[in-house]
């Protein structure tokens, strides 16, 4: 992905020049759906991922997020008792107080740890402190990972029966997406993959409308305060 091909969602004048926010940096989707204005609109992302994905595999057991929903950003999954050791996911998505979905918006393939390993990591801290519950993970991709993807769109792993292909009884699920792949998709979910990339700027669907709207909306906001807060820490108010 060309980085000549992007269209940032804007730019932060900072004292050492110009910086360019595209719509998958961390700071700022913390920033945005820390605002509860902003849940609806992430409930959206993940609901038209599941729905492309429930599309093309229609005997799966995913189902979109329809309960009421709290957010948390930047969550922490507490690994010692010294309440210091964690390791922080980008989001939780908790579903009438029950079930949980972890969303992680990864900009590149390649990481210090393998990608691959982070994600059973983080699977396992969140089935270990779900109760039973549900505790899913979705990671959308801005880069492919072929060691889990298999040149596909969709990769969604379940524990499973071996011999018989059971599904285990409450079984929780890692989801990955490819936002490449799915954003040559004629489809809402294609045009999202779009938007997250920012290849487009302007979608034309009222849902992922709906998601460009909020994320402009709350670049501004971000934009304000991140310029602000620079003006202040340099002396010049």
């Amino acid at each position: 992905m060309a980085s000549k091909n992007i269209i940032p969602l804007g730019y932060l004048d900072l004292p050492d020049g110009l910086i360019a926010i595209s719509a998958m940096n961390n700071i700022f989707l913390n920033f945005t759906f820390e605002d509860m204005a902003n849940w609806e609109s992430l409930r959206l992302v993940v609901n038209l991922v599941l729905d492309a994905y429930i599309k093309e595999t229609p005997n799966t057991t995913a189902k979109t997020i329809e309960g009421s929903i709290k957010v948390r950003t930047q969550f922490q999954h507490l690994l010692k008792n010294d309440g210091k050791t964690t390791r922080d996911q980008d989001i939780k998505i908790t579903e009438d107080d029950d079930e949980a979905t972890y969303l992680e918006f990864q900009n590149r393939a390649k990481t210090n740890k393998p990608l691959e390993i982070r994600a059973v990591e983080y699977f396992g801290l969140g089935i270990s402190r779900s109760n039973g519950a549900i505790a899913n993970q979705m990671w959308l991709l801005a880069e492919d990972v072929e060691s889990v993807l298999h040149n596909k769109t969709f990769s969604r792993y379940i524990f499973k029966d071996e011999a018989t292909g059971d599904t285990h009884p409450s079984s929780s699920s890692i989801m990955y997406v490819s936002l490449p792949k799915l954003s040559q998709e004629n489809s809402p979910a294609g045009e999202l993959a779009l938007f997250l990339l920012r290849k487009i700027s302007a979608p034309s669907n009222e849902n992922v409308k709906q998601v460009a709207d909020a994320f402009n909306a709350s670049f501004n906001a971000f934009k304000l305060e991140k310029e602000l807060s620079n003006l202040k820490s340099s002396g010049n108010e």
